[in-house]
């Protein structure tokens, strides 16, 4: 894995609460100094999550790696809508973050797939180095889907998302992409800040106003464990 950090990278701070909370998240973004506003329309977004044979991911994630990687292919809309996606390369460096992304054109995500055919399509739109990595990390895990809500603040130094509706597809095991068999799982919203590495102290003033403590918060490892039972 690349250990350099770019210079475009940023830092995601992240918390965690029970769904029944989301009107106190609304009231803080609403009534914060930084004036923030939405800044794109919500969006259903979709990922399916890959991972090595024996969960290497997962593992450098639980057991706090200092340079870690996550391989997801990543589209927007209501899973009968679906057109195009990308896969996203997420390197995290500490506590820096960046990602690869590749457009994945033509691929159409349904019940009809074969995950052995979403493999070979994937790695054949990647090339050298990335595609070596791709291989050792190719194994469909699971699909999340949630609705994301977008904010920013009055100078564009901050975003700040709201994930709601959470929906796992366990995709171990299985032939065929599984689209319509959910595991059930906890009501809760994510909360992420999202902002450049240059303005961490900006960012420390506005988080102490924060009404829920900041939580490590991982997609990934949520839904594996609720599909495992870890």
């Amino acid at each position: 894995m690349n250990n350099l950090v770019p210079k475009e990278s940023r830092l995601e701070i992240k918390f965690i609460t029970h769904e029944m909370n989301y009107p106190l998240v609304a009231n803080w973004i609403k009534l914060n100094k930084e004036n923030f506003k939405k800044r794109y329309s919500d969006r259903i977004v979709n990922n399916i999550y890959f991972d090595s044979f024996d969960y290497e991911a997962f593992k450098d994630n639980i057991y706090g790696s200092s340079s870690r990687l996550k391989i997801r292919y990543r589209w927007y809309s209501h899973f009968k809508d679906q057109k195009s996606g990308n896969l996203e390369f997420k390197f995290k460096r500490n506590i820096f973050g960046w990602k690869k992304r590749y457009k994945i054109p033509n691929l159409k995500i349904d019940s009809k797939l074969k995950l052995n055919h979403l493999k070979k399509v994937l790695k054949q739109n990647l090339s050298g180095y990335d595609q070596l990595i791709f291989e050792s990390n190719c194994e469909p895990k699971i699909i999340n889907q949630y609705k994301r809500e977008y904010y920013e603040n009055y100078n564009q130094k901050f975003r700040i998302t709201i994930d709601t509706s959470h929906n796992i597809y366990d995709q171990r095991f299985k032939k065929k992409v599984n689209l319509t068999n959910k595991t059930l799982i906890q009501k809760y919203i994510v909360v992420e800040f999202k902002f450049h590495r240059n303005n961490i102290d900006l960012s420390k003033s506005m988080l102490k106003s924060l009404p829920f403590r900041i939580s490590r918060n991982s997609k990934y490892i949520n839904s594996i464990r609720s599909v495992s039972g870890i």
